[in-house]
């Protein structure tokens, strides 16, 4: 991970996460795309005005020093298309990024919403190239797919490092949230108790205070309140 990706693809992310990785494309796509370009669209046109001498006589060579400059612009689009075409992992979310000239796409995930991750490769030529697919299964939604990813090994242990800490913080969030629960019943039992306790012994007294008033009720002799 370096520098110039971070400083790249910071403005896609919250200000408050880190990156900690960025998974493209394998190269093989995009030079799969450059080499098809050039072949069809830039050697098959060139050899053909070059060769014939009737292209030649019809077609003026700005045309084709316009049309040139149109396939170059096209593959600085492509090599753009495919470098911003990435998945930003970070300490909160995994976020989904497709840029283009004109629009831009962003997709993300939560962590605690990820059922399980897997790894696909569909053709030999996958394991010669070392070229995967990642899939990661959201609870009650639909996987989030990236095609043809370069050695992902290092995005993977990044994203179950990551959901390992947010398991281990949620379940030392919970323990605390019950410790807490446990200390405020015993405090709620204990100030119930003590009410009980009192309201017990404020009942007795008011018991034997009545039958100290009704023994004398009636009676003409005098009360001696020292006894």
């Amino acid at each position: 991970m370096n520098n110039f990706e971070v400083n790249f693809f910071k403005k896609y992310v919250a200000e408050w996460q880190d990156i900690k990785w960025v998974v493209h494309q394998h190269w093989i796509k995009i030079i799969w795309k450059i080499f098809f370009i050039f072949g069809v669209f830039i050697f098959v046109p060139c050899f053909l005005y070059y060769f014939s001498v009737r292209i030649r006589e019809n077609i003026a060579f700005y045309y084709l020093e316009i049309y040139l400059i149109i396939i170059y612009l096209k593959l600085i689009y492509e090599i753009f298309d495919w470098y911003n075409d990435v998945w930003i992992i970070t300490n909160e979310w995994i976020v989904d990024l497709k840029r283009a000239i004109f629009k831009t796409d962003i997709n993300s995930i939560k962590y605690e919403n990820i059922e399980w991750i897997e790894v696909e490769q569909n053709w030999f030529i996958d394991v010669l190239l070392k070229k995967w697919d990642i899939v990661i299964h959201k609870i009650w939604e639909e996987a989030f797919v990236m095609q043809d990813v370069m050695i992902p090994y290092n995005a993977l242990n990044e994203i179950e490092k990551i959901s390992k800490e947010k398991e281990e913080n949620l379940e030392e969030w919970n323990l605390d949230k019950d410790i807490r629960f446990d200390m405020i019943m015993n405090a709620l039992s204990w100030v119930v108790e003590n009410y009980l306790e009192k309201s017990s012994l404020n009942k007795q007294n008011e018991t034997i205070n009545n039958e100290f008033i009704e023994k004398f009720i009636g009676k003409d002799e005098t009360l001696d309140l020292r006894k």
